[in-house]
């Protein structure tokens, strides 16, 4: 039976709201967050991590995202490790440890759940992300002064991802690949729901980029260049997307950018910087009338963390259209989806015109995050599938 939990932390938001809920759940959790040289490869990390396991008396190591080292120390130890992927791309879920018994890897996107499936993954989960409204809820319910400095017709809280190194214009690579590259780009930005990135990458030519770009990964991982190279090419997509997105809108419009990427301040954008998660974050989307998302490229059916952070801060949430957006969602009851770029103008528009409307898809919105994405929920599904998969 689990009881002690070793949380490993390094870098998610969520993490803290994990260690109150499982102890509220009742279970004992050890916060272990030592920082480690490899991600395969760092004996003191490991024998710390196996010290604390047998010290403890640890029954599950758990993380956000998956670290091969945690996998490895589960198997030594015979313990169960539980990874909970939240993000895309990961290039650790290439590594050959995925393959080890001790594993449970819960997968936010399903098509990644499918691709680690193939790979051969023997216990692999789609689960959707989840969110802590109650956190939320107190940091909007403390504010008493400085709404109006959070006050906006339209927000977007995340990176550009400007910031990044230009792996794709390596010196080397063609003139011809990069031309390639580009117009995979400019087909892809237009399609919504549906990413062909991958089916378009030769293996050769996805091999000599990396090869150039010094981006190879050694014998730990799985040979897979096509994948790496759809997520560098999603990357730029997903940049060129967001700042065509904010350009477009501030024809016309005011919108209030929260980011540390690098963006020249326009007559219509106001540059406000980044945001604490858990302070400053939930007043932004509550009191914005529309919070955009624009989901990464790089996640090809999932929900992100984004969508349920903004409805349960009781806030408007315009995305863009993803799959299991649409699956778990009512588009225009719930939430709203555009598909793309004149129709998100036009939806942007209409929203900030019918006060009404909208509160009420926010209010829906979050009535069903409240409901359907409650983080002790998510997180009691986990702990029962490893617990009967450990019976059986």
């Amino acid at each position: 039976m689990i009881k002690n939990i070793l949380l490993y932390k390094w870098h998610a938001y969520t993490e803290p709201f994990l260690v109150s809920n499982l102890e509220e759940m009742g279970y004992h959790c050890v916060v272990f967050g030592e920082k480690f040289e490899d991600y395969h490869a760092d004996a003191a990390f490991v024998m710390k991590v196996i010290s604390c396991i047998q010290a403890e008396n640890i029954h599950m190591i758990f993380s956000i995202d998956y670290l091969p080292l945690l996998a490895s120390c589960g198997k030594i130890c015979e313990v169960p490790y539980v990874a909970w992927i939240y993000d895309c791309p990961q290039h650790t879920l290439l590594s050959k440890t995925t393959l080890y018994p001790n594993n449970y890897l819960f997968f936010f996107d399903r098509a990644y759940a499918e691709q680690l499936i193939r790979q051969g993954c023997a216990k692999v989960f789609h689960l959707p992300l989840a969110v802590d409204v109650g956190v939320f809820e107190a940091s909007i319910r403390e504010e008493k002064a400085g709404i109006s400095d959070y006050a906006a017709d339209i927000s977007f809280v995340g990176s550009l991802y400007n910031e990044k190194e230009k792996w794709l214009q390596a010196e080397g690579i063609p003139a011809y690949v990069k031309g390639y590259l580009q117009g995979i780009e400019e087909a892809q930005i237009r399609v919504y729901g549906y990413n062909f990135v991958k089916e378009m990458l030769d293996e050769a030519i996805a091999r000599d980029i990396l090869r150039k770009a010094d981006l190879l990964l050694n014998d730990l991982y799985f040979d897979n260049p096509i994948q790496l190279v759809a997520d560098l090419v999603n990357w730029e997509i997903s940049q060129k997307e967001r700042v065509r997105v904010i350009e477009r809108l501030t024809r016309k419009h005011t919108l209030h950018l929260y980011t540390k990427s690098p963006f020249e301040a326009g007559d219509n954008i106001k540059l406000c910087g980044s945001v604490d998660y858990q302070k400053e974050m939930p007043l932004v989307f509550h009191n914005s009338k529309i919070n955009l998302q624009i989901t990464s490229k790089t996640i090809e059916t999932g929900i992100s963390q984004r969508v349920l952070d903004i409805l349960a801060c009781g806030g408007f949430c315009l995305a863009n259209y993803q799959q299991e957006i649409a699956e778990f969602f009512v588009d225009g009851r719930e939430l709203v989806m555009y598909t793309d770029m004149e129709d998100l103008a036009q939806k942007v528009d209409w929203y900030l015109e019918h006060d009404d409307e909208r509160a009420a898809i926010a209010r829906a919105g979050y009535e069903k995050v409240r409901k359907q994405f409650c983080m002790r929920d998510r997180l009691a599904y986990i702990l029962e599938a490893v617990e009967r998969d450990g019976n059986e």
